[in-house]
């Protein structure tokens, strides 16, 4: 994306993002790309479903930081599809579902599976309320990435002799 005058670009998103004040900063990258921060989940929805900006054709990608939280919900059945699990989730509960994934294993004859889930927004609900029942969730605190091309590893005793 070539570096274009930033008043043109601040028009054009105030024509294509109705929250566009709820938009903390924008840069240009080093890679040749603009990159927008906001805290506001519906804000960054907005932008992410850009296709176009300014008659150039994009590619948007997230980074989730702070907007977004996961959880587990057990005992779903494997025949639910999940885009209707998401239907579910956003009319009958106070949240907006970004992304859903089952875990289940290849070949597997289990009838329930858990779902992991990706809301929009930082607060987890004690209860998500699925087919007239509540279900209580699992909060997920996902592991941190190993790099697996790592040649070395150094670790480090805690015990001093």
């Amino acid at each position: 994306m070539p570096q274009t005058n930033p008043f043109l670009v601040q028009d054009f998103i105030k024509k294509s993002i109705n929250r566009h004040q709820l938009i903390d900063n924008m840069r240009y990258t080093r890679q040749d790309k603009i990159q927008f921060t906001t805290k506001d989940p519906i804000c960054a929805v907005q932008l992410l479903s850009l296709t176009k900006f300014m008659d150039i054709d994009v590619s948007t990608d997230v980074i989730w930081e702070n907007i977004s939280a996961l959880f587990l919900v057990t005992d779903i059945p494997t025949t639910t599809p999940l885009d209707e699990l998401a239907t579910e989730i956003q009319d009958k509960n106070d949240c907006l579902g970004v992304e859903l994934r089952r875990f289940v294993k290849l070949n597997s004859n289990k009838v329930i599976s858990p779902v992991l889930i990706t809301i929009l927004g930082t607060t987890v609900p004690e209860t998500i309320k699925l087919w007239f029942i509540r279900q209580r969730i699992q909060p997920f605190v996902d592991r941190p990435r190993q790099c697996n091309k790592v040649l070395y590893v150094y670790t480090r005793n805690t015990h001093m002799r």
